[in-house]
């Protein structure tokens, strides 16, 4: 095996996730290509593909999500994302679901046909779109009375059920200025074969993420690393041995940029998925600074990349508030670097408030 350092991780990394340089996609493509974007946060996904994409504008996206190109659903770890439609099939397979396992067992314990109890929904699901209260009750009307009260206030408890079967969220669900609701539509999909599924999804991940162990690749989609070993043995892989003994996997004709190459500054969103793609994220996020940047309850800070490694955070207030941008460094800048990050953090502003000409960008 060949040996790799940890600072070509990182460039290899950073080339698949289009932050070297943007790319000239549309949005299908590059969600397709990132293996999918978190997307708790509505205005995340934007964010993040206008770090990646040339000339990207929020309509863009918007497009593709109304005509289904794109899609918001609960994937890998039990995670809303972004996916694109061409892709759902085999994420619905091989992601996600092995996070509410125990959600599904307790459905069975009151002695639900699971699978009699999806076709049912889904089916009222497909006659219009239905908010997660009226899920709730369609999943809980399908229970013998009387039933237990967490049946209808349970979020997992529709999790659980949209994604194994048909239910993704609704378009309107996914825009940049989308409310705090959830709505559920039907969008058919045909069930791929399992160890085609887990080929597919292992090959986007690596392709987005890569080289990689089997425990990046576990912590990535939710599911053991055995999940997956029908399908790795099916691509065609080369091996390389990380500084600390690791054996990483990587697609055989994957880009690998040489180490030397210098990244731009890049500015991330809350839940990139950048920074928890792997079991251990230390080609992009140091271990003394985890801590400052992925909360305890999982949340992600938004945060700046220089020379490809998080260099700091960056917040704006509520888009009531007037227009700025404040950036709080976690190491110690250069002039240039500082330079750097305030014009690309301009410019992110001018993009995210075009309102708000001239707003300020300042230093915590």
């Amino acid at each position: 095996m060949e040996p790799v350092t940890t600072r070509e991780l990182n460039r290899w990394t950073l080339a698949r996730q289009l932050l070297l340089e943007r790319a000239s996609l549309p949005p299908a493509a590059a969600v397709e290509a990132l293996a999918g974007m978190q997307a708790q946060a509505p205005r995340a996904p934007y964010i993040g593909l206008w770090s990646r994409l040339v000339g990207f504008q929020v309509a863009d996206l918007e497009e593709a999500l109304w005509a289904r190109a794109v899609v918001k659903t609960t994937v890998m770890r039990g995670t809303l994302h972004l996916v694109a439609a061409s892709r759902l099939a085999s994420f619905r397979a091989a992601t996600g679901s092995a996070y509410y396992d125990g959600t599904l067992r307790l459905l069975a314990g009151l002695g639900l046909d699971l699978e009699a109890v999806r076709v049912r929904v889904a089916a009222r699901v497909e006659e219009r779109t239905r908010s997660r209260t009226e899920v709730f009750r369609l999943v809980a009307e399908q229970v013998a009375q009387p039933h237990p009260a967490w049946l209808t206030d349970r979020p997992s408890a529709v999790a659980a059920l949209s994604v194994t079967t048909d239910l993704v969220n609704a378009p309107d669900d996914a825009l940049f200025s989308a409310p705090a609701k959830s709505r559920y539509e039907v969008l058919r999909t045909a069930a791929p074969d399992s160890v085609e599924a887990a080929r597919r999804v292992a090959s986007d991940y690596l392709a987005a993420y890569g080289p990689a162990t089997t425990a990046d690749l576990a912590a990535w989609s939710g599911r053991p690393a055995r999940a997956f070993s029908e399908g790795l043995a099916a691509l065609d892989l080369v091996r390389f041995v990380a500084e600390d003994g690791r054996t990483m996997l990587d697609l055989a004709d994957a880009p690998r940029p040489d180490a030397d190459v210098l990244p731009p500054v890049r500015f991330l969103p809350v839940w990139d998925s950048l920074l928890l793609a792997h079991a251990r994220r230390e080609r992009v996020l140091s271990d003394d600074h985890r801590k400052l940047v992925i909360a305890k309850n999982g949340d992600v800070a938004p945060t700046f990349l220089v020379d490809g490694v998080v260099a700091g955070t960056w917040a704006v207030p509520p888009w009531a508030a007037p227009a700025s941008l404040t950036l709080r460094p976690l190491v110690r800048l250069s002039r240039s670097d500082r330079a750097a990050v305030a014009a690309e953090g301009g410019r992110l502003l001018a993009w995210l408030r075009p309102e708000a000409a001239d707003a300020p960008v300042g230093w915590a």
